[in-house]
């Protein structure tokens, strides 16, 4: 086992010292982020494999681009979310790959349902990501995903055509990715492509429903966050302990879940 061999955690020590000093010298993370991604990185790369790791590598290093290039385009104070990823970013849309691997272990599954599950986890959070980060620049007000009435931008559960655009492209890159690393079979292919649109949608389902929003008291404004113009704000829907963050942990987690269950269907009908 990797776990096992001095070699293999001395490259993993030093593979992930100097992505946390990139991440960390080009903004990626911030300092409590890069402390977060160090125990995941190291499941992943332990438990899983280095590949496994570079896919959750460039999942964040495209995901960290395409929010600085909407952010020199809109401003950093167009969309109240975090412009620099966090621990709880990283935890949101790391922890259920981590998780898939060491469930991995002590299930002991074929090699190919773990990989179902990770690529579906870590293609929801990247198609929700982009769908966010591409939809924003949709020129007009995008629509709710319960009610399709027109709200504002950055409105949890808002969807648009060109953030499902970003959505397929990001699923499409998963199996780009998968076929690179040759885990290209077909049924993963499929596994990964409709579990991560499915969960991206979800994702949006459960920002609209669910997830906590509150209005400030000070502005009026409709907001995500509990603190609005350095005042409490008040809630006017959803569950209070559910923010985005949690949000994006239950859609990585039903998408993983979705690309095993389509893998292992598609599977049983070509015995």
């Amino acid at each position: 086992m990797n776990f096992l061999d001095p070699l293999f955690q001395l490259k993993a020590i030093i593979a992930l010292a100097v992505i946390s000093a990139i991440s960390l010298k080009f903004k990626l993370l911030d300092r409590d982020g890069v402390l977060a991604s160090i125990p995941i990185g190291y499941v992943i790369i332990t438990f899983g494999s280095l590949e496994y790791f570079v896919i959750l590598l460039i999942f964040f290093s495209v995901s960290g681009a395409a929010t600085k290039l909407r952010v020199k385009k809109l401003g950093a104070n167009f969309l109240e979310k975090d412009w620099i990823r966090t621990w709880k970013n990283v935890l949101a849309n790391g922890l259920a790959p981590a998780l898939i691997l060491l469930a991995g272990i002590a299930q002991n599954p074929s090699k190919l349902v773990i990989a179902a599950g990770y690529f579906g986890a870590v293609g929801t959070a990247f198609a929700d990501t982009l769908a966010t980060e591409i939809g924003l620049l949709y020129p007009r007000d995008p629509r709710l995903i319960t009610s399709f009435k027109k709200v504002e931008k950055g409105t949890p559960g808002a969807v648009s055509p060109y953030g499902y655009l970003g959505g397929l492209a990001a699923s499409a890159s998963m199996c780009g990715l998968a076929c690179a690393f040759k885990i290209g079979d077909p049924k993963i292919l499929v596994a990964v492509f409709l579990a991560s649109l499915v969960g991206m949608t979800i994702d949006s389902i459960l920002g609209a429903t669910i997830q906590a929003k509150y209005k400030c008291g000070i502005c009026g404004k409709l907001t995500e966050k509990s603190r609005h113009c350095g005042q409490p704000a008040s809630k006017v829907s959803g569950v209070k302990i559910i923010n985005t963050h949690v949000v994006n942990l239950i859609s990585t987690m039903i998408g993983a879940t979705i690309s095993v269950f389509i893998f292992t269907t598609l599977s049983y009908q070509t015995l």
